[in-house]
């Protein structure tokens, strides 16, 4: 991150400070600032810190026997938004308020009420208004009962560092606990849970790992290098939540509302859509999981498998499985 400019890195360095209340020594400065990959010197930062204190609080203590440094909170004063802002404003908080079994959400949360809490009676007023004018409904979310927080941390860690955990893993498919040496490339939050994605080195293969099904984990000492683009190749081969190993051309014929909903719900699952005489022709190159014949038979009759030969024939078995459940003794 060499071309973050002087104002940038500064600020950046005021944000540890300020959120950090037992102070940071200018090592640890240095440390965190090359967690996110800018690199600089001591002097650097010492200049940095003088250039900082000419407009902000910042003064100096002792803690371990090392002199640390510490920041006063900075706080927002009369601030006012437009119209659009406010609105956008109302439909963010709205939208952290989905999530608020993720602490990340609580803690934005937090941020949007004291920012709200800056702001003019009148826009206040206008806030209030919009609940009555506005819903925000999040479909798709499953929170998490249980979650180590913990794990987010030593993850997080070892995300920033480039170092490889090991875990003990509950597979949720196959039903079994395994042992992994994992590299872990990123976190992502899906459908309102944490996932970790990155190599396992038990398949040998990308993988995305629940983080609330991880019975144990721990640091290793050994680096791993991240691959460039690896969350765009993964993402390529999922259909919707699930991975798989070969990925197929999957052509489906969509027929009456079957066509019409697919076409205006579900048309970001499809690589191609496209309209014939027949119906809607539905494309999508990705791995044959269960999740894809999941969502075929829930189309019942308006959706044909054009190909390829082996999903249409699950599809065949998993209907007369279903036939035999209603046979009239």
């Amino acid at each position: 991150m060499s071309d973050v400019s002087q104002v940038e890195r500064q600020l950046f360095i005021l944000l540890l400070l300020s959120e950090n209340l037992r102070g940071l020594s200018l090592e640890e400065i240095i440390q965190s600032l090359k967690r996110v990959g800018i690199d600089v010197s001591k002097k650097t930062v010492e200049r940095d810190i003088d250039c900082i204190t000419s407009n902000f609080f910042i003064y100096e203590d002792t803690g371990n026997g090392k002199t640390v440094y510490l920041a006063n909170k900075y706080k927002i004063r009369n601030v006012t938004f437009s119209i659009t802002e406010l609105i956008s404003l109302y439909f963010t908080r709205e939208l952290l308020n989905s999530y608020k079994g993720l602490n990340i959400a609580s803690t934005g949360a937090n941020i949007l009420e004291k920012i709200i809490n800056s702001v003019p009676k009148v826009d206040k007023t206008y806030l209030e208004t919009l609940k009555n004018i506005l819903k925000v409904n999040v479909t798709d979310i499953n929170l998490e009962n249980e979650l180590n927080a913990e794990f987010i941390d030593i993850l997080q860690k070892a995300i920033e560092t480039c170092t490889c955990v090991e875990l003990k893993y509950y597979a949720f498919n196959n039903d079994e606990m395994t042992d992994r040496v994992f590299e872990p490339y990123l976190l992502e939050i899906y459908e309102g849970c944490w996932h970790v994605v990155g190599h396992c080195r038990l398949r040998n293969k990308t993988r995305d790992f629940r983080v609330s099904r991880i019975q144990s984990l721990n640091l290793t000492d050994e680096r791993f290098k991240k691959p460039n683009n690896f969350y765009e190749n993964y993402k390529a081969s999922r259909f919707d939540k699930l991975s798989g190993e070969d990925r197929i051309l999957v052509r489906l014929l969509f027929t009456g509302y079957a066509a019409r909903l697919v076409e205006e719900y579900e048309s970001h699952k499809a690589d191609v859509l496209s309209r014939t005489e027949e119906g809607l022709v539905f494309e999508r190159t990705a791995p044959m999981t269960p999740e894809i014949i999941k969502w075929v038979l829930s189309f019942g009759a308006e959706v044909k498998v054009v190909e390829p030969v082996n999903l249409r024939n699950e599809v065949v078995k998993q209907i007369d499985n279903m036939r035999k459940n209603y046979i009239l003794p």
